[in-house]
């Protein structure tokens, strides 16, 4: 409750108790105290009207107008001539003081309602009663009015404040209260004052479910033989005051700023809007940029993990570069001896050449002189052989050295054999081999042939004579077969001569090109040497950068989870912002424009009304008016008449 209004309800019950209320002295003001009598179940029977004309301006003669019945002049001589309503007061500078009776209908109506433990009962049945005991004072606003508000007929209702109270025994009486108001229990007895605003509900146009304006009064009691005092009521229009409007003109400062606050709340609406599809668009994006930095964090670790090998492979291929290096270098080596060996089996094949020419001449020789043994043979019995074994002895030592040559040449072969690459040319040695080998194996026959011959010669057997014959026919063809032989180890010492030479010269073109595959190997090795030293410093690189796309990963998933959460705290801000519109701001600003316009509108209308009622009775245009009501509910008593008749004296003014 208002402190003002509580402040008013105090005035007024200490008005009601002095049964005089104090205004401002204004000239010809009219201060109206209106006194009703009603009975117990609120109906009221007598009204009587007291009047207090103040004469400010001390004038001789006061006009003023009435229509109370058996009016009465009670504080004072002060004569007056009455012309229907018109009354002519001799004041002779005196303030007036009269009393009259009236017949009219009360602005405010008062209905009463007994309950007995819950049961509703009659005044008259509860007297002596015990129980809990529960009175209802429900005031209605009679003083209807249609007025404008805001382009539109109501009905609005003078507003009145009405303020009960009465005394309640505590000898038989415990457990008192009373709503909208207050109880004051000195011991013995106990004050309740309880305060209604009819009609304020419905001027006002505000629900019971928003704001609840009292217009009943409950007491409430545990009673022992009840009996109830009078229950007195005041009732005052003024309400509202001069000052209290000011209020209103605040309230039209507030409502031009309404429209700037609910402008600049749907800015942050539309902002936090922005802000929440900002967000959404960044967290998304953040996601894809956590899936990316992902992938390339799995990336970085696969190529990580597979440098390793190829790292390994590095070192390795370092290490091998060395062994590269000298085995390159032992190539170029070999492949120069190669070209050299090359070279000095040309040089002796040349010389095989010349002996295997030197060979076939003897052979022909040989065979020359082998057809003369033949023919002589028949001749030799009785004969000196000596010249014929010296003969032989020199083919022996001709074939000898034929063979020694070529087994020398051979043995230069076999070695040089090892070493050549080419296949053809193995092919060529090692049939050159094959072919010297025969006639090797040929002539150790012939000096065979010839060591028996010697020894035939020798022993001059001339039985056997016949048998030389026939050796010395197969030593022709054994001959001959070696010239053969011999002409073919010539061609081929000639065609091996020729093949060596080029194979020489291409050894030699070979050892060259080892030479600079030897170099090329010593800056391979140089530059395995870098390569590995890269390949360290490179891994220790990806180890780094694998560590830090670790620390990427984590430092993204916590930003991708800070990004959603800021998403979806920026949604909520949203949503908030909207439903604090919505719920909020836009109420308030529809209440403000809507309810609270209506509201203060309707203040205005009632703070006109309050300053229009005046009076009760009549009052003359352009003077001042106040007017009180004081309703007096009878006693509930068990004996007594509890229905007494206002006896109004100078003392109780």
């Amino acid at each position: 409750m208002n402190k003002k209004v509580i402040s008013k309800i105090t005035s007024g019950v200490l008005l009601c108790t002095m049964l005089a209320y104090t205004t401002p002295v204004l000239a010809f003001t009219k201060d109206e105290t209106v006194y009703s009598k009603i009975d117990s179940n609120g109906n009221n029977y007598n009204t009587i009207v007291n009047d207090h004309i103040i004469n400010d301006e001390q004038e001789q003669l006061i006009n003023d107008i009435s229509d109370l019945l058996n009016i009465k002049n009670v504080n004072g001589d002060e004569e007056f001539s009455q012309d229907g309503n018109n009354l002519a007061w001799h004041a002779e500078e005196s303030d007036i003081y009269y009393q009259g009776e009236s017949q009219k209908e009360l602005p405010i109506e008062c209905n009463v309602k007994y309950e007995l433990d819950g049961n509703e009962i009659t005044a008259s049945e509860l007297v002596g009663k015990s129980g809990k005991v529960k009175i209802t004072i429900e005031y209605i606003n009679k003083d209807a009015h249609t007025v404008n508000i805001n382009g539109k007929d109501q009905t609005l209702y003078t507003p009145f404040v009405v303020v009960c109270g009465t005394i309640i025994d505590n000898n038989n009486n415990r457990n008192i209260e009373i709503t909208n108001g207050k109880t004051v229990d000195d011991g013995s007895k106990t004050t309740v004052i309880g305060i209604s605003l009819p009609g304020l509900q419905e001027s006002l146009n505000i629900s019971k479910d928003k704001i609840d304006i009292p217009n009943t009064i409950e007491i409430t009691m545990d009673s022992t033989d009840f009996e109830l005092n009078n229950i007195v009521t005041y009732v005052t229009p003024k309400v509202l005051e001069e000052n209290d409007m000011e209020l209103f003109k605040k309230l039209d400062k507030i409502y031009n700023q309404v429209d700037t606050l609910q402008s600049s709340s749907k800015q942050i609406e539309e902002g936090a809007n922005s802000l929440k599809e900002g967000t959404a668009t960044y967290s998304e994006k953040s996601q894809e940029f956590n899936n990316a930095v992902e992938q390339v964090s799995k990336g970085v670790s696969s190529v990580n993990q597979n440098y390793s090998k190829i790292d390994a492979g590095i070192s390795s291929l370092n290490d091998s570069s060395a062994t590269l290096e000298s085995g390159a270098k032992s190539v170029s080596e070999g492949t120069l001896a190669v070209s050299e060996n090359l070279q000095t089996i040309s040089s002796k094949l040349t010389e095989l050449q010349t002996g295997t020419q030197s060979l076939k001449q003897g052979e022909v020789q040989l065979e020359a002189g082998l057809d003369q043994i033949i023919t002589s043979v028949s001749t030799i019995q009785g004969t000196d052989n000596s010249a014929k074994i010296t003969e032989l002895n020199q083919l022996i030592t001709a074939n000898q050295n034929t063979i020694n040559s070529l087994k020398s040449a051979n043995e230069t072969l076999t070695t040089q054999l090892k070493a050549i690459k080419d296949e053809e040319t193995k092919q060529t040695i090692t049939t050159q081999i094959e072919t010297n080998k025969s006639i090797i194996k040929l002539l150790e026959t012939n000096i065979v042939a010839y060591n028996e011959t010697i020894s035939t010669l020798k022993s001059a057997d001339m039985s056997n004579i016949k048998e030389l014959q026939t050796a010395l026919s197969n030593l022709k063809q054994g001959l001959q077969s070696l010239q053969t032989g011999t002409d073919t180890l010539y061609n081929g010492t000639t065609a091996l001569r020729t093949g060596t030479g080029a194979l020489a010269s291409k050894t030699k073109e070979l050892a060259q090109g080892t030479q600079s595959l030897y170099e090329g190997t010593i800056k391979i090795s140089e530059g395995s040497g870098t390569l590995n030293s890269g390949s360290t410093q490179l891994k220790q690189g990806l180890n780094t950068l694998d560590a830090g796309g670790t620390k990427l990963g984590t430092a993204s998933n916590q930003l991708t989870e800070g990004a959603n959460t800021l998403s979806e705290g920026a949604t909520t801000l949203a949503e908030g912002i909207t439903k604090f519109n919505e719920e909020g701001i836009d109420k308030i600003c529809d209440y403000i424009n809507g309810d609270l316009k209506d509201i203060s509108a309707r203040l205005e209308k009632l703070q006109e009304l309050s300053e229009d009622y005046n009076n009760f009775t009549m009052l003359n245009d352009g003077n001042k008016g106040n007017v009180k009501f004081i309703m007096i509910m009878d006693s509930i008593k068990k004996e007594e008449d509890s229905k007494q008749d206002i006896i109004l004296d100078d003392k109780q003014k």
